[in-house]
């Protein structure tokens, strides 16, 4: 499976896939992020305060509050990466691993099974490029960030397949995959049907044995 742009696999893993702010969006924030940092100097320093006042306790809050989003952003900025996405077909779960603007990580892990359907959409950037992201909506509606970034839909139903979902229904697969891809697609289906067995097998021992 191909991949191109922001959306770039991770260690040759068709399947893992990196996305982070494209090089115009991460140099406004860090613009951005150095306006805030100049915020402390010309609340606290350029007026030359030369005794204690009462006025520059709101002035110092948010000096310190804007000094310290401006680092964050200025951070983020040079970082750039913003979220990791794996397709884990054995567990048939999509893992994602999200670090926002405050850097802190945050791992999101859905199985395949909860996921009802997929947007695809056109990134905001991408205005001369024909690239899509899969944007993995759930059955309560709420959206999980967008992973990948693939140059055709053909590229992106192949991801779906892999994870249950075959908008073309599976007499068109054979038509634009590979071998190894549709040994792939094998082995998810496996999995995905070894995981139901396990659940009935589960939920039948429950029922003999009267549990709950």
């Amino acid at each position: 499976m191909s991949c191109c742009g922001n959306g770039t696999k991770v260690k040759d893993d068709p399947l893992a896939f990196r996305n982070h702010y494209p090089l115009p969006v991460r140099a406004m924030v860090g613009i951005f992020g150095l306006v805030l940092l100049s915020i402390p100097y010309y609340l606290l320093i350029a007026p030359g305060w030369n005794h204690f006042s009462w006025m520059l306790i709101p002035y110092g809050v948010m000096g310190t509050g804007a000094g310290l989003a401006g680092f964050s952003f200025c951070l983020s900025a040079v970082l750039g990466e913003a979220r990791e996405s794996r397709v884990d077909l054995a567990t048939q779960r999509l893992k994602q691993t999200v670090r926002g603007w405050t850097l802190k990580p945050t791992v999101i892990e859905t199985s395949f099974t909860d996921i009802a359907f997929f947007d695809m959409k056109r990134p905001s950037w991408a205005t001369q490029e024909n690239i899509l992201t899969l944007v993995p909506v759930l059955e309560n509606g709420d959206s999980l960030p967008a992973f990948g970034s693939f140059p055709s839909e053909e590229e992106a139903q192949k991801v779906m397949a892999l994870m249950g979902h075959m908008p073309e229904g599976p007499s068109e697969i054979a038509r634009h995959w590979t071998k190894a891809e549709l040994d792939a697609l094998k082995y998810s289906i496996a999995a995905q049907n070894q995981g139901q067995a396990d659940s009935q097998v589960q939920a039948d021992r429950q029922k003999s044995c009267g549990c709950h």
